[in-house]
């Protein structure tokens, strides 16, 4: 049941219309090519996303490097190219593309996430920490890097008093209900209670 949860869902950052870098302050309507390119991206997009969802990790990972390939400058691609790799057991892999999304993006709460349960792979117990702080601190509610911190505070650091706080706040913002984590979280609450009486 204790594990680091690393199952994202990761949002495009930017819109998929072409933007240009020129000077120029005034908004014209995208053209038809810009228009018919970026449903087009969205598409692939959307295909890799529910590829991801089902599974079909080869499936996905061709279509997300096509998206890297069409807007290399979205963070999102690489984060979810980091994932993959995760799931396929590559972590070296999956720590260049997650360190390409924090290039791309520094405060990009899911490539930090996953930055941080690459670090604590690698037995960097402070780093992992570190980006699970900064994930939440660039978005608060982020319910999967409260619970990775909650164990690290649980099961690293001992300090249970952290670990409740982020059970807290994983099982408040989390989606689904986890009676699990809840019942350890009670559990943890007794004994902390037990240990201060």
């Amino acid at each position: 049941m204790y594990y680091i949860k690393i199952y994202v869902a990761i949002i495009l950052l930017t819109t998929i219309t072409a933007c240009s870098n020129q000077g120029v302050k005034t908004k014209t309507a995208p053209s038809k090519e810009e228009s018919k390119s970026s449903a087009q991206e969205l598409t692939l997009y959307k295909e890799a996303i529910i590829a991801l969802n089902n599974d079909e990790l080869d499936k996905a990972e061709t279509l997300f490097i096509r998206m890297s390939e069409l807007q290399p400058n979205i963070a999102g691609s690489w984060a979810n190219l980091a994932l993959i790799k995760i799931k396929q057991g590559e972590l070296k892999q999956a720590s260049a593309f997650a360190n390409t999304a924090l290039t791309k993006n520094p405060n990009m709460p899911q490539a930090l996430n996953l930055s941080g349960y690459l670090a604590q792979q690698r037995g960097e117990i402070n780093q992992a920490k570190s980006y699970y702080l900064q994930a939440i601190t660039y978005k608060e509610d982020y319910a999967l890097a409260h619970y990775n911190l909650a164990l690290l505070f649980d099961i690293y650091f001992q300090d249970i008093a952290k670990a409740i706080e982020h059970y807290q706040w994983y099982l408040a913002y989390s989606e689904q209900k986890d009676e699990a984590t809840e019942n350890w979280l009670e559990g943890l609450k007794a004994t902390m209670a037990a240990s201060n009486s």
